[in-house]
């Protein structure tokens, strides 16, 4: 397979940001950056020892989580008697 240096940069910028991102006005620098913190992140999850299963179980413990601090804040904001999007007075609770 032999590449020209313009179809090796689209598929360049593709791994870093997705479909046609040679067209959409990314810098060399920036697709520099994303694929060195992919490469980063793929390190630290190699150095970490979870697996692919351990990590998907994290993954869905972070989002339970989240999701129930979320019906939590809005039961307290209930609770108190404000809402967060109509009350001026929400971060005074």
């Amino acid at each position: 397979m032999s590449m020209t240096p313009t179809e090796f940069m689209k598929e360049v910028y593709e791994l870093a940001f997705g479909e046609n991102a040679y067209y959409r006005g990314f810098f060399p620098e920036e697709v520099l950056e994303r694929l060195q913190e992919f490469s980063d992140n793929a390190l630290e999850l190699e150095e970490s020892g979870l697996s692919v299963t351990e990590l998907r179980e994290l993954s869905r413990e972070k989002e339970l989580s989240y999701r129930q601090g979320y019906l939590d804040g809005r039961a307290f904001s209930k609770d108190q008697g404000v809402h967060p999007l109509t009350d001026d007075n929400f971060l005074d609770v």
